[in-house]
């Protein structure tokens, strides 16, 4: 028969393990490494805010309005009615 189990060689078990180590270390690469070869340094747009200031400066306060959620419609309205 063709079919018969046969074991790994050294050799073949080193390439796995050659295919595994470049393999992981190329996906930390990408998930660690910034994209691109060229770095690009962020620009320096502004003073940091000072005490009490909120516009005109880095680091600035953002209003943030809430809209407060609507009541419930009664059970009478949806049509269920109590037993």
């Amino acid at each position: 028969m063709s079919d018969r189990y046969r074991p790994t060689s050294r050799r073949q078990r080193l390439i796995i393990i050659a295919v595994t180590v470049a393999t992981v270390v190329a996906l930390w690469m990408l998930l660690l490494l910034r994209p691109g070869w060229h770095q690009r340094k962020f620009p320096d747009n502004g003073k940091p805010c000072e005490k009490g200031q909120t516009t005109g400066c880095v680091g600035g306060r953002a209003d943030v309005m809430l809209i407060p959620a609507s009541p419930a419609p009664d059970a009478s309205a949806a049509g269920v009615t109590k037993p």
